[in-house]
């Protein structure tokens, strides 16, 4: 009840669409029990006036039958526009709203899911949620309107045939929906989960068809991913089933509902005291009326469907909310120090990445942190974006003589004063100018231009026809790695950061390219506080300040010139890697 009722909510910015398209709905269901109601009436009086040879009124109902088609016809369509319209608009917003929620979930949160359930949640689930509108909620809201509506048309006529045609709408409508509702409770969860599952196994195998064909584990894989089909596909065909054995059974009692108000009426209409020409017209209003509720067994089909998709997504949603009540102020972009105090960082397995660190560094000092693979180094950067959230001990921002936690500062203010150039940085399939505006929006072309130089991409860039506008391909496949990362160092400098954190600016890098990135490394890092992370004795020896990690403490904190002197293990460090 609780996600349905969240579910609601998100409907609210389109209530006004949603309950015209409702109205309409309803209006379309009254035309046509109305129009075959009184079509029944018309022809039985029509065959009784010819068997009787006398005269009667043709035109009126004959314009009521007119009217009546025209007024179906003409909601219909309103109908659909309305509510199809209606439906893009939900759908648009529960897309914006998981989108939203995924961009906010810190990595701690990603990483506990495997990329395609989460890319399941986004499209599956999100399409599950499509039909909660038009196949869930307009019907339920139709039947509320219209039964009582035609029950009590159907009554003034004859109270024993409204009475079981009212019986027969609760069984169709009510007691067969919710049935198959707790039936199939399980069955959706298991649907949805099976549905993730199966986009997993296929995007690994998509995703590893080397590593499959290396290893010959590409059979063994497609087995595991045709396995998977066959559990989502039995899912399936239990709902479907459901669906067709209540289609099936309610066909019956609409059938029965009609014999039993002819069976009913045949007395009234011997012995005179209902017209004969009724019969046939109650007898096809019981019929109509069925049309009030015939869509709600498959409403409340979906109904489950759609709860539990809506309550994977709501799940991302809700690690959202402790976050939210934390109090935040805001640091302008000025030089700033950083201060660690007994901070501590323990993943699942209780293996400490970081053990009471402890150390300070001043406002526009270069600072390189060095150590060997799981000292706890990405970690630490880690713990400065915000990525992942601390755990113990404290991480300070330090201006101007005063001192600030960091957490008090909101995600978006940390983004302004941290940028961060990592050893993998994605670029986006667009022009220069584009992925330069990600980290810039604002930025005029002389400014985009200016950080090209300073990351010596100017001769580059003048070698392009379209220059700025040039485009660069999916995920940058147009530039070299040595391009990549001065390209990452220009967003860094568009952005103007009062802290700038390098992962590994120079790794994997020809010498040419190493060259150039160490140049626009050394231009970039003139104006701002600068924590790298490198093994790089080039680069090491421009730095302040060195802080050798090793097994999440601190070893040493020295310049790289005293640390080669003093620490024999120092230099085998920088010289393995």
């Amino acid at each position: 009840m609780t996600n349905f009722l969240r579910l609601l909510k998100l409907c609210k910015p389109h209530l006004g669409a949603m309950l015209l398209g409702a109205f309409l709905a309803t209006l379309t269901v009254l035309a046509n029990v109305g129009l075959l109601a009184v079509s029944g009436w018309f022809l039985a009086a029509m065959a009784a006036a010819g068997l009787a040879n006398t005269q009667m009124n043709y035109f009126t109902p004959a314009g009521v039958i007119r009217f009546l088609a025209i007024v179906r016809t003409a909601s219909r369509y309103g109908e659909r526009l309305v509510t199809h319209n209606a439906t893009f608009l939900l759908l648009s917003e529960i897309r914006v709203s998981v989108f939203n929620t995924l961009s906010q979930l810190s990595n701690v949160d990603l990483a506990m899911s495997r990329s395609a359930d989460l890319f399941n949640r986004m499209q599956n689930d999100v399409e599950a949620l499509d039909k909660f509108y038009l196949n869930v909620l307009l019907p339920m809201i139709v039947a509320i309107i219209s039964v009582p509506i035609v029950i009590a048309i159907m009554a003034a006529y004859n109270a024993d045939v409204a009475l079981l045609c009212f019986i027969a709408l609760l069984f169709v409508g009510v007691a067969l929906p919710l049935i198959l509702s707790r039936q199939l409770q399980n069955t959706a969860d298991l649907e949805t989960q099976y549905s993730a599952t199966l986009r997993a196994e296929l995007s690994d195998t998509l995703n590893g068809l080397r590593e499959l064909a290396i290893y010959q584990a590409t059979e063994q894989q497609v087995k595991q991913c045709r396995d998977a089909s066959e559990h989502y596909n039995q899912q399936l065909f239990v709902r479907h089933s459901a669906q067709a054995r209540s289609n099936g059974l309610s066909l019956l009692v609409v059938q029965l509902s009609m014999l039993g108000a002819i069976i009913v009426i045949t007395p009234l209409v011997y012995n005179g005291t209902m017209a004969n020409v009724e019969l046939a017209m109650l007898s096809l209003f019981v019929l109509a009326s069925f049309e009030t509720v015939l869509t709600l067994p498959n409403a409340f089909i979906q109904l489950p469907v759609a709860l539990s998709a809506a309550n994977r997504i709501f799940d991302l949603e809700d690690k959202l909310r402790p976050v939210a009540k934390n109090a935040h102020e805001s640091v302008p972009v000025q030089p700033l120090g950083l201060e660690f105090k007994d901070v501590s960082y323990c993943y699942l397995s209780n293996t400490f990445a970081l053990n009471n660190l402890s150390f300070v560094i001043e406002p526009l000092q270069k600072v390189a942190i060095v150590g060997q693979s799981g000292s706890g180094k990405s970690t630490l950067v880690n713990l400065l974006s915000g990525l992942w959230p601390q755990q113990s001990g404290e991480i300070n921002l330090t201006f101007a003589h005063k001192t600030m936690p960091i957490n008090m500062t909101s995600q978006q203010n940390r983004c302004e004063l941290i940028s961060i150039v990592a050893q993998q940085h994605h670029i986006f399939d667009g022009t220069i100018a584009e992925n330069l505006r990600y980290a810039a929006p604002a930025a005029t072309k002389e400014q985009m231009i200016n950080a090209c130089k300073q990351v010596q991409l100017a001769d580059w860039l003048c070698e392009l026809k379209l220059g700025l506008n040039t485009r660069l391909g999916t995920g940058g496949r147009s530039l070299s790695r040595g391009q990549s990362r001065r390209l990452a160092l220009a967003q860094a400098l568009l952005r103007a950061p009062a802290i700038l954190i390098l992962d590994e600016p120079t790794e994997g890098l020809d010498n040419q390219s190493k060259h150039h990135v160490m140049d626009a490394i050394l231009t970039s890092m003139q104006q701002c506080t600068v924590l790298s992370i490198t093994h790089d004795p080039a680069l090491l020896s421009n730095m302040d300040q060195v802080i050798w990690l090793e097994q999440g403490c601190v070893k040493a904190i020295a310049t790289h010139q005293q640390l080669l002197i003093a620490q024999p293990e120092y230099v085998n460090l920088i010289t393995r890697f």
